[in-house]
């Protein structure tokens, strides 16, 4: 039954895989206050792997609400269900496919308010042009547009040609909780097969060719020769692991780099990771979940200076930026925090107080609670 007193909010999602727009989506349904509001969440396909996870949150759930990608029926059955669930507020991941079922079937049930939460940034579309002009034609339907930081918001705009008036800015943030650990560094090297007393840096991302793990691979080779008792985790799996499995081989790093796949439990892992690393290209990264889960745990970042990571890698705080596609300075940074102990715990202690007073899961679920309860009384957000 329908709980009059609650915000009705429809969650409308594609098929949920490993990303980290779908792992931020996870937190918030774990953090929003189910008193205050009350969620459906309709997947258009199935739920995936990170949806099966959802499901076991207890939410009322609907499935297979299209049966192909190009099911204009779809529409209608997700509009009868918006209406028989007296939705308040449409609520869409930024998947293409969501956009336009969602906002089409929310006009179609007179819904009063739908939102977008944006989670990428210089994506390039097959048949990018005509994708973009759909996205804006549709983006009239929507009535607000969340991104996950301020210069994404003005990017936002830009691109999308979306007026400043309906961009609200909410940081991505994560649970610390999740990424703390009892367990000592040594104890965690441990675990992973390394030496105790070895100094450890990190990588978690998709094993995909727009993370520029060769990049990383080769900063690792100069590390090693500074440093030789370095190893390297790759946390994560995608289509180009042989390829990074070959590369290191070719490097000659294969006892220095450990490819450990994608872990849900980082917390005992990064207890024993000294510097997390990120060596994206800008295609897709905006404000990198995985940066932030390593900064919560206490540990520095050396990234390439893409999508808008600048507003959380501060230089000499929190971590470094490198320029894109570039070995050297990756490993010249690298180098730099693995042979000054005082400087890495400081700017982990500080990555660490970041994440507490702006990017942590509860800030992200109060703001968005707070968006969507300001749209229901007509108030300024």
């Amino acid at each position: 039954m329908v709980d009059p007193q609650r915000t009705r909010v429809a969650v409308v999602v594609s098929l949920l895989t490993i990303g980290g727009a779908e792992q931020l989506l996870l937190e918030l349904l774990r953090h929003i206050n189910r008193q205050r509001f009350n969620l459906h969440i309709f997947f258009l396909r199935e739920p995936g792997i990170l949806g099966n996870e959802i499901l076991q949150l207890g939410f009322p759930v609907s499935t297979g609400i299209i049966r192909s990608k190009f099911d204009l029926s779809g529409v209608f059955r997700l509009a009868r269900l918006l209406k028989e669930n007296q939705t308040d507020v449409v609520f869409l991941i930024n998947h293409l496919n969501t956009l336009f079922f969602g906002v089409l079937a929310a006009k179609l049930a007179r819904v009063r308010t739908c939102i977008n939460w944006e989670n990428e940034t210089f994506k390039r579309y097959p048949f990018h042009k005509l994708t973009m002009m759909g996205r804006r034609i549709l983006h009239l339907g929507i009535d607000y547009v969340v991104a996950a930081a301020k210069g994404h918001g003005d990017y936002i705009a830009m691109e999308e040609k979306i007026p400043h008036s309906k961009i609200r800015v909410i940081y991505n943030g994560v649970d610390p909780k999740r990424f703390q650990s009892n367990l000592s560094p040594q104890e965690a090297r441990n675990r992973l097969g390394i030496p105790p007393e070895s100094r450890v840096v990190s990588i978690v991302a998709a094993l995909r060719p727009d993370k520029a793990h060769h990049v990383f691979l080769q900063a690792a080779r100069k590390v090693v020769d500074a440093i030789p008792d370095t190893h390297f985790l790759i946390i994560g799996d995608g289509p180009q692991r042989s390829f990074l499995e070959n590369l290191s081989n070719e490097l000659k790093l294969e006892n220095r780099v450990h490819f450990v796949g994608f872990q849900r439990r980082l917390g005992d892992i990064l207890a024993g990771v000294d510097i997390n690393s990120l060596s994206s290209y800008p295609q897709q990264e905006c404000l990198s979940v995985a940066a932030i889960e390593a900064m919560s745990a206490g540990v520095p970042i050396v990234c390439t200076d893409v999508g808008f990571m600048k507003e959380i890698v501060i230089p000499d705080e929190t971590g470094f930026l490198v320029p894109i596609d570039d070995p050297a300075a990756l490993a010249e940074k690298l180098i730099l925090l693995l042979r000054n102990p005082e400087l890495h715990k400081r700017m982990g202690r500080k990555a660490r107080q970041m994440v507490d007073e702006l990017l942590s899961v509860e800030q992200m679920a109060r703001a968005f609670e707070a968006l969507m309860t300001a749209i229901i009384v007509q108030e300024k957000f």
